[in-house]
This record gives structure tokens, C-alpha cells and sequence, in this order.
């Protein structure tokens, strides 16, 4: 090779060196600049406290992994995928406490197959848009077959919480009912109130029917349902009674209507609660 052609070589090398320094540096300084947007973005998104139980499979429970799960759950990390500006934090605690923690500002919503009544409207404001119709039936103990309605409660013990209701249902009918229902009031989760029926302590606790069917498969509790439907109730989310409250219930419900449209929602009904209960229950 000639002087002259080690020159040219070397020249048009340093030439390509050059141009791929500069595509290298460019590529890096895209890579940069995305990273800071998506760290700008995580930065400035708002983090909401979030109250659920955590003890009431299949709404909201801690799987295998001791990792925070549930239908009511997922709804809401599903919300958080579609809306980058916001982040959901979860803490658990029982449903009284979690609308306590509401009213002074602890947390910011509570998620935990909420029913809005009279009461609660006072002081909080509610999703609109319906997460599931709940199907509530009677559990009793696996070999009892001396209850199949509310009619058989009187004289018996049953295991309420003083949030639910039905347990406003039940102290309807001990108006006038004679014997009374010894109504049993707990603030323990499904699991340990099934307990309550399956080792007799209680004759009897008005739950929700898919919860009764996992709670005897997976946790192998002795119980059943019965009876006919004491309750359906359209379930939603409740926030504090103010005016960013209202913003992020705003887009909940945008969220969840788009997630109805497109599908999604029944297929998490599906997932974790075995059918469509996105609609109500005859």
C-alpha cells in the first residue's frame, strides 16, 4: 500500500469513527432525555392512600407471595396503568377505621366492596360507576340443614359487622321478630368469620356467595350457603367529601366506564370472582 493510500485509509477511518461518536452520543443523549421524563413523570405523579381490609378473599386478600391482591385491587392498579399521574398506596385496616382515616385525612380512599348509604353520604362521596352487583346469601355450618332463610335466624346467633348492609337489614327485622336475632357484632375479616359458623360459635353470618365457595375451597372452611339472595347491592369506591376528592372519583369513573366498554372489567370479574357479577344479579 502506498503513503498516499494509508493516508486516504486512515482519514476515511477516523471519518467513520467520528460519525459513529456522534450517532453513539446522540443515541445517548435520547436515552438520557427519555429517562429523565419518565423519572419527571414518576416524580410528579400524585400518590393516593389507599384503606382496604386485605383479609376478604376474593376482593381484596394477600396471595401466596404475601403480596396484596383482589378484584377490588386490581381495578385500581389497572386505573393506575391508564393514568400515569396517579399512584395507588395501600394500607389495611377494618372498614370503620378506613372511613375514620378518610374523615381525617389519612388516607384517601377506601377500597373494600363499599356500599354508599344515607350515613356514609354525610361525610364521603362515592364512585358512580359500579365495580360489581354483590350476591349476599346465609353461610352456616356444612351439616346444618335447619336454616334456609332469615325466618330461621330467630333465636340464633349470627356474626355481623356494624358496616355492612345487611346487618341494618337484620336489625329491620329483630323490630318485629320474636324471638330476636342475636346479632354478633365483629369487625374480624371473611376468614375469620366463617370460622365463627364452621367451629358453631355462630349459627349463621350473611356473606357474600363467591366468598363463601373460596373460603371452602381454598382454605378448605367448613361451610355453605344458603337460602335465596338477602342482598345485592351495587359496590363502589368512597373518598373524602371535598373537591380534589371529587376530581380523582372523576377519573375513576371515566376510567372504569372505558375499562366496561372495552371488556376489561368483566374479565377481572371472571378472574377473581369466577363470573360477570358486573352486572346485576338476579
Amino acid at each position: 500500500m502506498t503513503v498516499i493510500s494509508v493516508k486516504k485509509y486512515r482519514s476515511l477511518l477516523l471519518s467513520v469513527l467520528l460519525i459513529m461518536g456522534l450517532a453513539i452520543s446522540a443515541g445517548c443523549g435520547l436515552s438520557e432525555s427519555t429517562t429523565k421524563d419518565v423519572k419527571q413523570g414518576a416524580k410528579d405523579s400524585k400518590v393516593y392512600q389507599v384503606a382496604t381490609r386485605g383479609t376478604f378473599k376474593p376482593f381484596t386478600y394477600m396471595d401466596e407471595k404475601d403480596h396484596l391482591t383482589g378484584y377490588d385491587i386490581e381495578i385500581l392498579r389497572e386505573i393506575e396503568k391508564r393514568n400515569p399521574t396517579i399512584k395507588f398506596e395501600f394500607k389495611t385496616m377494618s372498614v370503620d377505621a378506613g372511613f375514620l382515616a378518610l374523615e381525617s385525612g389519612q388516607i384517601d380512599l377506601i377500597a373494600n366492596q363499599i356500599v354508599k348509604n344515607p350515613q356514609r353520604e354525610d361525610k364521603s362521596i362515592f364512585t358512580k360507576e359500579v365495580n360489581n352487583y354483590t350476591s349476599r346469601k346465609l353461610a352456616v355450618k356444612g351439616d346444618r340443614e335447619d336454616i334456609h332463610g332469615i325466618d330461621d335466624l330467630r333465636g340464633k346467633k349470627v356474626a355481623v359487622t356494624s358496616s355492612s348492609e345487611v346487618t341494618r337489614q337484620l336489625q329491620k327485622y329483630n323490630e318485629t321478630a320474636e324471638p330476636k336475632i342475636e346479632l354478633v357484632y365483629t369487625d374480624k375479616g371473611t376468614t375469620e368469620t366463617l370460622n365463627l359458623v364452621a367451629t358453631g360459635r355462630v349459627d349463621a353470618t350473611p356473606v357474600y356467595d363467591v366468598a363463601i365457595a373460596e373460603a371452602k375451597k381454598t382454605l378448605g372452611i367448613n361451610v355453605k350457603a344458603v337460602g335465596p339472595t338477602i342482598a345485592s347491592d351495587a359496590t363502589c369506591y368512597a373518598l373524602r367529601k371535598d373537591e380534589k376528592s371529587q376530581q380523582l372519583a372523576d377519573l375513576i369513573d371515566a376510567t372504569i366506564k372505558e375499562m366496561r366498554a372495552e371488556g376489561t372489567l368483566k374479565k377481572l370479574s371472571e378472574q377473581f370472582l369466577g363470573k360477570d357479577y358486573t352486572v346485576p344479579q338476579m
